[in-house]
């Protein structure tokens, strides 16, 4: 979970979002993997793991799911977020980066998805203007510029900086706590 988990656990973090309990249901589909050499070894890495999260803030506690897969048809490195609150949900997703998708809830109105397509337009500016697709090479861009400027500037101009120590160690004891909780087969407490 650890290489996957840290992209599931950064906005959550970034929010406050600390789990109080989970409980974490695990698959190991792939008991086998080839080496570079062509040597069949075991694996022992989990392919798909659901986490069940308890979320407790100082108004109301409120559930969340966290979901890493590297067994799922359909998606190639696809990363998305969905929150579902009391006024409105909203979601983004990797696999339509152009797109977000929100509803907004009114007494007596009817629920619908709504799709905003958003102009590319990067943190840190580049030569890809905002008519153009944002791609891999882009994205590696920004994450470089972003980690540069923290390090020369001891911290950044981004609402969204890079990942912290803190929120590192902070996801490592979220996975530890999912391995136990899946051992024992039953919800614990974080």
């Amino acid at each position: 979970m650890g290489d996957l988990g840290m992209h599931v656990l950064h906005l959550p973090l970034r929010f406050g979002w600390r789990p109080h309990s989970i409980h974490a249901v695990l698959s190991n589909i792939i008991k086998e993997r080839v080496t570079a050499s062509g040597e069949k070894v075991s694996c022992d890495t989990w392919d798909n793991a659901y986490i069940s999260c308890e979320v407790k803030t100082e108004k109301n506690p409120f559930p969340m799911i966290l979901s890493f897969k590297r067994m799922a048809p359909g998606h190639n490195n696809t990363w998305f977020i969905r929150i579902e609150g009391t006024k409105g949900s909203i979601e983004y997703s990797t696999k339509c980066p152009k797109q977000l998708k929100y509803m907004s809830y009114r007494a007596g109105k009817e629920q619908a998805w709504q799709v905003l397509d958003v102009n590319y337009e990067s943190a840190y500016k580049m030569i890809t203007g905002p008519i153009f697709k944002f791609g891999f090479s882009d994205s590696i861009l920004q994450m470089w510029a972003s980690f540069c400027e923290e390090a020369a500037n001891g911290g950044t101009s981004q609402p969204l900086y890079c990942v912290t120590p803190e929120e590192t160690a902070e996801s490592h004891r979220i996975f530890t706590a999912a391995l136990e909780s899946y051992k024992r087969g039953e919800k614990i407490l974080v």
